[in-house]
């Protein structure tokens, strides 16, 4: 038995380009408003769901931390796949051999196929997935006269990175940014509504830290920093709704090779030492553990001072 880790690796080291948006076989998909009036969708509390709103349509990408079931299914789809491969490598071997002995055109000696370098691709292409700018959720006005835009997405109950703001038309390619140099995840669980309101808007940063992010960034004079929206629509009441628990994510492979950016520094959650992805929320952790150790050792000896 080919042990997981290798399978991984002989995906990784293909330069397979990624699955377009309909091959993954992942269950995720877009809810809509007007389906769950009408019966044609209902919320599932076997199921997760990401909401997000944003004042126009918006496109964004997620990518699913592979967990023990995504690496079981990728190794038994690799085992098959490998084994139809290795027969029709044995079946074109023998009927070359059988031509070079009876002197007959052989044509080009079958390439070898090798546990060591075979892939079908690779297991994270498969787990990433694109939200908007279509199948909006919901989309009006609030009591202010704004416009709003809202998505909900049901998905498999995971970690998600936030890939950026990329959208992949198959016939076209990907187009879009990767924050491939830092990011936020979250957990989505099964049963409740995670909600990112109005959070990738970037409304919340500030001109300096989205410059020293992103080259490709242009002070805007009228952009306002507000605190997020994590709000979720009355609608959605069939199930509890939680506001995402953001937390540093490392860097990311450019998949769909696009513009490679960052995201801004996330107070409480990122900062960044030059290049390199600081976990704020695991620094504050790690502290108040200390504290706490600090603390009970200093209440076990106090006896002994008395």
């Amino acid at each position: 038995m080919i042990r997981i880790a290798a399978i991984a690796a002989a995906a990784y080291l293909a330069a397979a380009a990624p699955a377009a948006a309909q091959d993954i076989e992942v269950e995720r998909q877009p809810i809509e408003l007007k389906n769950l009036e009408k019966g044609k969708q209902a919320l599932d509390p076997a199921r997760g769901y990401i909401f997000l709103s944003a004042p126009g349509r918006l496109n964004a990408m997620f990518l699913k931390t592979p967990d023990a079931d995504d690496i079981a299914a990728f190794e038994i789809e690799w085992r098959e796949e490998y084994e139809k491969a290795q027969a029709k490598y044995e079946k074109r071997m023998a009927s070359y051999k059988s031509k070079a002995a009876k002197g007959r055109p052989t044509g080009k000696k079958p390439e070898e196929v090798s546990e060591e370098t075979f892939s079908i691709g690779q297991l994270e292409t498969r787990l990433l997935f694109a939200l908007g700018p279509q199948y909006v959720f919901d989309k009006g006005k609030d009591a202010s006269g704004e416009k709003y835009y809202q998505y909900l997405h049901e998905v498999d109950p995971g970690t998600y990175t936030y890939y950026g703001p990329v959208m992949v038309d198959p016939s076209a390619g990907a187009f879009g940014s990767c924050y491939c140099m830092g990011s936020f995840k979250f957990e989505v669980k099964a049963g409740a509504i995670t909600s990112l309101g109005d959070f990738l808007t970037e409304s919340w940063a500030d001109d300096a830290a989205m410059k020293k992010t992103s080259v490709f960034f242009e002070a805007d004079p009228e952009r306002v920093q507000k605190p997020t929206d994590w709000s979720v629509p009355a609608s959605l009441d069939a199930l509890p709704s939680v506001k995402a628990d953001l937390r540093a994510a490392g860097k990311i492979n450019n998949f769909y090779r696009v513009t490679i950016m960052r995201s801004p520094p996330i107070p409480g959650v990122l900062r960044y030492e030059r290049d390199v992805v600081i976990d704020v929320k695991a620094e504050a952790e790690a502290e108040t553990a200390k504290t706490g150790e600090a603390g009970t050792a200093q209440e076990e000896i106090s006896p002994t001072l008395q």
